[in-house]
């Protein structure tokens, strides 16, 4: 049973496959979903990421913790350096799964809605009136913002819309299903066959390294080996690293992620999943911010990684409703810098440790037992 993100490191070459997993620890048996199993996020990178600016624009920094350095890669701009607005290109690329008997589940349905989201439209917060991921970012860097920095940003930029990528789905690698609670049609797919096929749809359309691409799928999750160990419903990734380009190799970035109908999962639907992903992105784009270990605030595992939704996904108040433009969206609150690097007291606006819920973590981190 997964708990918490397992790294993998299997050395090819000079390169190494990493992949982190972390996994909801809830009832499997929940009657208030179709108890397929648990809401699971993943990050899969190739490791070590050279130095080079020919990927997303980021900055790096550090903390101190017990007397270790951590540093860490952040999407933008430092805040402490002044009132930089950074906007990153953005593409998303609808992904429509066609099963063996016909049926299929198209990510272009739902684009309208997402595109409409708190992802990509400004929302009034307390650290602003901006989009969700700079609205944390900001609330990460308060003590910034507030004096010298007023005017930093980190945003996405309009998205390029790409044309829907068909992908016609093996018999032996998904189950097709009607919630019994949702009454939904969903799949569950090989997590790594899933994998796979985004790596290669990135790496065909030959996107911009320096551009983040959304792959955007409809009710489809990931399982690892067997149905019954479910289900992945969104990942963020570093796909194949060129061995050239002395020092300045592009190192692409990307997201995959998957509306997901009321009443599958129960703390979890519409755009929570690309939520949780682009605040993870935007704290963790090249996947090498470890921090001290710590353990899930339900005690169900352990993970030492800067990955700030996970240790807030296995909790109650997971979801935030934000209702925008008359559709109430579920977005996932976050855990901040401030978490993971057990800052007494929290440095971040209202000396929280998570947002936009302030109340969901009350105190930094805890050592795994």
């Amino acid at each position: 049973m997964l708990r918490c993100k397992l790294q993998i490191a299997v050395m090819v070459v000079i390169f190494a496959t990493s992949s982190w997993i972390s996994a909801l620890a809830q009832s499997s048996n929940s009657p208030t979903d179709d108890g397929i199993g648990k809401p699971m996020f993943a990050a899969e990178a190739l490791t070590p990421i050279p130095r080079t600016t020919n990927t997303v624009p980021h900055w790096t920094s550090a903390f101190t913790y017990s007397q270790v350095s951590y540093p860490f890669t952040m999407v933008g701009t430092n805040p402490a350096s002044g009132s930089v607005t950074t906007t990153v290109a953005v593409a998303i690329i609808p992904v429509k799964f066609v099963f063996a008997d016909g049926r299929s589940l198209d990510g272009s349905t739902t684009l309208d809605n997402t595109l409409a989201s708190p992802i990509f439209q400004d929302f009034s917060y307390a650290t602003g009136t901006t989009q969700w991921g700079d609205a944390i970012m900001r609330a990460e860097f308060w003590p910034s913002i507030s004096t010298v920095s007023s005017g930093w940003h980190v945003l996405l930029g309009n998205p390029t819309i790409y044309p829907t990528q068909v992908i016609s789905v093996p018999p032996g690698e998904a189950v097709e299903i009607v919630g019994s609670h949702s009454h939904k049609f969903f799949a569950l797919v090989s997590y790594h066959w899933w994998f796979d096929r985004v790596a290669e749809v990135m790496n065909k359309l030959q996107i911009a390294p320096t551009t983040l691409p959304i792959l955007h799928t409809y009710n489809i999750f990931g399982y690892i080996h067997d149905p019954n160990n479910c289900c992945v419903i969104g990942f963020h990734l570093i796909t194949t690293l060129s061995r050239n380009g002395n020092g300045n190799q592009p190192v692409p970035t990307g997201i995959a992620d998957s509306w997901t109908d009321h009443g599958i999962f129960s703390n979890f639907e519409d755009v929570a999943v690309l939520s949780h992903e682009v605040s993870e992105w935007l704290n963790d784009p090249l996947l090498n911010n470890f921090v001290p270990p710590w353990e899930f605030p339900d005690n169900s595992g352990c993970q030492g990684n800067l990955e700030t939704g996970d240790p807030i996904e296995v909790l109650p108040k997971a979801a935030l409703p934000i209702t925008l433009s008359g559709f109430t969206y579920h977005m996932q609150n976050e855990a901040l810098l401030q978490w993971f690097s057990r800052e007494v007291p929290s440095s971040a606006i209202d000396g929280a440790y998570s947002f936009p819920d302030t109340t969901v973590l009350t105190s930094p981190s805890q050592p795994c037992h």
